[in-house]
């Protein structure tokens, strides 16, 4: 999906090309979702939170409990409003709590996105959230350099392809363990809240026993 100024009215729900896939990288293309089972993220990997924070992306999880990561940038025109308002609407209807029972943390695939425009997604998000108050820790927005965004794209499977000053992307959420195992990933702009919930519960550690 090409997100430019110029094509805002062609943006709709078909938004993503998604799949599992294990072929080679030559065989896939630049853009889209190819998780594979069993991939797993780099906890140690140095992130940035909304208010500067510089540390692992172990210590910006709650710990113990699975989180929801959720890959945007900041000032996307239209497809990652689309994605936020999406896990909004999620986190508003889940039948568990958000901080006790999982968190979520959201990251800029965009170098270019700043600590402020990560502490202004924030404050819009959290405005938007029937359950509060929210804790730092429940609800993340975070930076980072090329080489950790690179890192955790790949890790995920989630192919962005930067061009004349235009970002192709698609939307996703992904469900990942405290220890980060991908679990689940559910692709869209609009998620149930009961299967996100069964995911939440499979990749809380007690469960994975």
């Amino acid at each position: 999906m090409l997100v430019t100024l110029r094509n805002l009215p062609l943006l709709f729900c078909a938004l993503l090309f998604s799949r599992w896939d294990a072929s080679g990288d030559d065989q896939q293309p630049r853009m889209g979702i190819f998780t594979r089972p069993g991939a797993r993220i780099d906890m140690t990997r140095a992130l940035v939170d909304s208010a500067g924070v510089t540390k692992p992306l172990r210590d910006f999880v709650e710990p113990g409990l699975p989180f929801i990561l959720v890959p945007i940038f900041y000032r996307c025109p239209r497809l990652c409003g689309l994605t936020v308002s999406g896990v909004i609407d999620l986190v508003n209807h889940l039948p568990m709590t958000l901080g006790d029972d999982y968190s979520v943390v959201m990251y800029s695939f965009n170098p270019d996105d700043t600590t402020h425009d990560a502490a202004e997604k924030r404050a819009q998000t959290v405005a938007r959230l029937n359950k509060k108050p929210v804790r730092q820790g429940a609800l993340r927005f975070l930076t980072a350099s090329s080489d950790a965004i690179e890192a955790l794209n790949d890790a995920l499977g989630f192919r962005v392809r930067f061009a004349d000053k235009e970002i192709e992307h698609s939307s996703a959420i992904f469900v990942v363990t405290p220890d980060g195992a991908v679990t689940r990933y559910f692709a869209g702009i609009e998620f149930e809240p009961n299967k996100v919930a069964a995911a939440l519960e499979d990749a809380t550690p007690q469960k994975r026993r």
